[in-house]
């Protein structure tokens, strides 16, 4: 199915006009139905004014209230035989305090000044391969007061509004905004900020993966959570500021379950509809959290094509992160594509995780959009490359399992024993046949192209890769200890040097490049914010860290075959013939007639011992080589000239270089 239900059912939920406000609502199985207007906006407040009927055309209700509403909030009451459940409308624009009521306002009343104005920065090309994609919590963001924020915006929208911010007393070095556009970083990736379950006025931390109301913001990161203008304006004040920076803007969407079941606005409106069933009829679970949206049915499919091309339009958005994109159907992934692409938003990102928590119920034909079925999603959406991630740093699950950067590669693991050729196979995006087949994690090319891939180390699930650094390389018996180690940092760059070199686009978590500790949480999505929000004081202890990404993205945007997207791209590197563990060493030609630079040359030992190796290439090796990045610094100017004879290159034990030919 590539269509959504069509007729009477288009336009569901409130349409307001100062002369009238139409209510819409699909519920089959309603005997009764009516729209509840209250004074208030909290569920605590019994305001009601009074209740209108609605009036059923098959499956669809209406109600028509000719007077001018703004300002009040309003539920629906649906009877079913002799019980009666009252609902937030699933298509509310706005809410009041904690997401408990609909809010009638006029959305023209939201736009920031110069909001007609605004569009995607001219900056960036829509093209995933040319990301570089920072995520991060909304409060993490700014809730330390070395963040340099005004107090009034800490853990608020607002805090992406403040340009200048930096260090206490150390003005040269930029916090939050400033530091994002003096690090490079061009898409922004927010953690869930559509309204979640929580009390909107209480400090409590949670990372937002609990839906409530899919199409409002969350009002804990208002200024006044009350007042239902208040997170919409700002949120776009935020889109508004990070577009004026260059900025993109994605946002993490959660759409494969919800945060309640059988309480849930989706199964108050249609029982059991929204969601999907287990072989004994009760509420399947592929998302570990109670339930699994059912995407498949036609007005499932419609909610959430429909709810991606709203905050798409409406708060002009530049890209969707899908948790658990495995639970949603390659029919309706394909179909937000499609739609988007017919509205003029083909410059919108879609990627998303390509697996479920271990089990869904999706039946066939149907298919589950995972990396099993990459090759069935359109053009335009990809996947987070989690083989990229694990032969990297060793397997998520396991603390103490190390891969490449520890030096671990071929040594016994506790769970998975990583190799250099998966390490390979993963910076072609695993888009290359041959190269794949070496792969003894994945011997598959599961890609077809760079561009349906995310290159990544670390996101907000697990360890931070700092982190994961310190657990994997201490000792047994010994204390875990967070602060600055010469050899870690070396892996982390080692990380970023072979990152920012492979093929896909490019996402880091926040932090990660001033080494990001939350003191070894892997799971801090309820924690304190002192074990969640971004220490900023980090940039002082780490700036040749933060320097080291700062010149591995200006390489990657010097060299445009690292940014290549076509199914071609793995045909411009090169591997060294070498049998040795921990080494690896690949060039990267580039014909075109763009940048400074015809070929690069990546070596990196990250072994205890020095090793020589020769280097191959789909052209003519130089003899002279400008060396652009080594163990302390990277960028596009020449470090000092390195002479070679036949290719061959001895690199010192836990070491990189970056080798640059000029055209």
């Amino acid at each position: 199915m590539d269509k959504l239900p069509t007729t009477r059912s288009k336009h569901l939920g409130l349409t307001y006009t100062p002369q009238a406000s139409t209510f819409k609502l699909w519920s089959p199985t309603a005997d009764k139905v009516a729209v509840n207007l209250y004074q208030t906006g909290s569920r605590k407040e019994n305001t009601l004014l009074k209740s209108i009927p609605m009036t059923a055309s098959k499956t669809l209700w209406t109600a028509t209230i000719k007077e001018d509403l703004q300002g009040l909030f309003y539920t629906y009451a649906i009877t079913r035989g002799e019980e009666t459940v009252e609902t937030v409308d699933l298509y509310a624009k706005a809410v009041g305090l904690n997401g408990d009521r609909g809010a009638i306002i006029d959305l023209a009343t939201t736009d920031p000044s110069g909001w007609h104005l605004d569009c995607p920065p001219k900056e960036l090309t829509g093209k995933l391969t040319d990301a570089f994609i920072w995520e991060v919590h909304v409060a993490d963001f700014s809730s330390a007061k070395n963040a340099g924020i005004q107090a009034s915006h800490q853990e608020k929208y607002l805090a992406f509004t403040e340009g200048a911010s930096h260090l206490p007393d150390q003005p040269d070095i930029p916090t939050g905004l400033a530091h994002l556009k003096s690090l490079g970083v061009n898409y922004i990736h927010l953690l869930p900020a559509y309204d979640f379950a929580n009390n909107e006025l209480a400090t409590a931390y949670n990372w937002g993966y609990d839906p409530k109301n899919y199409n409002v913001p969350e009002g804990r990161y208002a200024t006044d959570p009350a007042d239902p203008t208040s997170r919409i304006r700002e949120f776009k004040e935020l889109v508004q500021s990070l577009h004026q920076a260059g900025l993109g803007v994605i946002l993490d969407v959660v759409y494969n379950h919800t945060f309640l079941t059988e309480e849930s606005w989706f199964n108050l409106t249609e029982p059991n509809y929204f969601y999907r069933q287990d072989g004994a009829g009760g509420f399947a679970d592929g998302s570990a959290c109670g339930n699994e949206v059912a995407s498949e049915r036609g007005m499932v499919r419609k909610y959430l094509v429909e709810s991606v091309l709203y905050w798409a339009q409406e708060y002009h958005l530049d890209g969707f992160r899908f948790d658990l994109m495995g639970l949603i159907d390659v029919a309706t992934m394909n179909l937000i594509r499609k739609t988007l692409n017919e509205h003029g938003l083909q410059h919108v990102l879609m990627y998303g995780e390509p697996w479920d928590a271990g089990t869904n119920e999706i039946k066939a034909p149907n298919l589950p959009a995972n990396k099993t079925n990459l090759e069935q999603l359109a053009p335009g959406i990809a996947v987070f490359n989690d083989d990229f991630r694990d032969s990297m740093k060793g397997f998520v699950f396991e603390e103490k399992d190390g891969g490449f950067i520890q030096g671990a590669n071929g040594r016994k693991q506790k769970k998975r024993q990583y190799h250099d050729a998966d390490v390979e196979a993963a910076i072609l995006a695993n888009t290359d046949t041959r190269r794949s087949k070496k792969s003894p994690l994945v011997p598959i090319a599961w890609a077809q192209r760079p561009d349906q891939t995310i290159s990544y180390v670390a996101a907000h699930d697990n360890l931070t890769l700092w982190d994961k650094l310190v657990s994997s390389t201490t000792k047994k018996g010994q204390k875990l200890k967070y602060k600055r180690k010469e050899k870690l940092v070396l892996m982390n760059k080692i990380a970023a040097a072979i990152q920012f070199t492979s093929l896909g686009g490019i996402f880091i978590q926040a932090g990660e490049e001033f080494a990001r500790t939350k003191f070894g949480d892997e799971n801090s999505f309820v924690s304190p914010i002192e074990v969640n929000q971004l220490d900023w004081s980090q940039l002082v202890d780490f700036s040749d860290l933060t320097n080291f990404y700062r010149g591995m993205w200006q390489i990657r945007q010097a060299f445009p075959a690292l940014r290549r997207s076509d199914a071609q791209a793995a045909s411009a590197y090169r591997f060294a013939k070498d049998q040795t563990e921990n080494l690896i060493a690949y060039t990267i030609s580039d014909t075109t007639s763009l940048g400074k630079w015809s070929q690069l040359a990546v070596i990196v030992n990250s072994g205890k011992v020095e090793q020589t190796v020769k280097l191959r290439s789909t052209t003519d090796l130089p003899t002279k080589w400008s060396v652009i990045a080594d163990n302390q610094q990277a960028g596009t100017t020449e470090l000092r000239v390195l002479k070679t004879k036949n290719g061959k290159v001895t690199i010192s034990r836990r070491s990189l270089l970056i080798l640059a030919k000029e055209k």
